[in-house]
């Protein structure tokens, strides 16, 4: 039997490519050179879920958290309260969206743009090494089940503050793609975090140095059987199968 053709996805080129949009390139981007960035410590949640059925909100949280802990070897866990916690998520209502995020995210055009074009919004800081540091992620609950996006939301904010921020029309199939219907992490998506994670990569990076260090973590997920398959492994433990979807 002839061996299956890889979907474009699978493609060396375009993972790579792929990469460097979504990790290095910036949808609201402020002054200042771009480098890669991501997590050093464990990524404590704290949630304010201000409306909405609380429990099952935590619930949908957690189930996310620890999809993304499996796929990335990365922890994200909810803590317990605010006491040690490095990323706010607030669930609160539309009105008062531009009063939590002006809170946790201060005055800047990068946060007013995104105020004005989004339903859901997040950001990180890092320190001057690159290194996440603290983030945060707000969504109007009462606007997203509106839309029919609340788990679109949960997926694709927690899913960016990993290190992965800018979304690109040319990034497909991906949450990564606002014009694109996936609503949970696809093959290429856990691909993408997988190279974010990858210990050839570390945060600061120039984006000649990510280039340069691609080949060899393609190598390394080539040789686990990951590029192969990713569109079956992203579905253990995942919110879509939670969801029964």
């Amino acid at each position: 039997m002839a061996a299956q053709a890889r979907a474009h996805w699978q493609e060396d080129a375009y993972l790579m490519e792929s990469f460097q949009r979504v990790a290095l390139g910036r949808e609201y981007r402020d002054a200042g050179p771009v480098r890669f960035n991501r997590w050093r410590d464990p990524v404590r949640i704290h949630l304010v879920n201000e409306v909405g059925d609380k429990p099952l909100q935590a619930e949908v949280v957690q189930i996310q958290a620890a999809h993304l802990t499996r796929i990335t070897g990365h922890p994200v866990t909810l803590a317990k309260g605010a006491a040690g916690a490095n990323l706010t998520l607030v669930m609160t209502r539309r009105a008062k969206v531009a009063q939590w995020a002006e809170r946790l995210m201060g005055k800047s055009p990068s946060v007013s743009a995104a105020l004005a074009d989004g339903l859901c919004l997040a950001n990180f800081g890092t320190d001057k090494e690159g290194v996440i540091r603290r983030a945060s992620i707000i969504i109007p609950v009462d606007a997203s089940r509106d839309k029919g996006r609340f788990l679109d939301c949960v997926v694709e904010e927690l899913t960016q503050v990993m290190g992965l921020p800018n979304d690109s029309d040319a990034v497909f199939p991906s949450v990564f793609n606002d014009r694109s219907t996936d609503s949970f992490l696809t093959g290429l998506d856990y691909l993408l975090l997988k190279m974010a994670y990858h210990p050839a990569l570390h945060p600061g990076m120039s984006q000649a140095e990510v280039a340069a260090a691609l080949p060899s973590v393609l190598r390394d997920l080539k040789a686990d059987g990951e590029i192969r398959a990713a569109s079956r492994r992203v579905q253990t433990l995942s919110l879509k199968s939670w969801a029964g979807l």
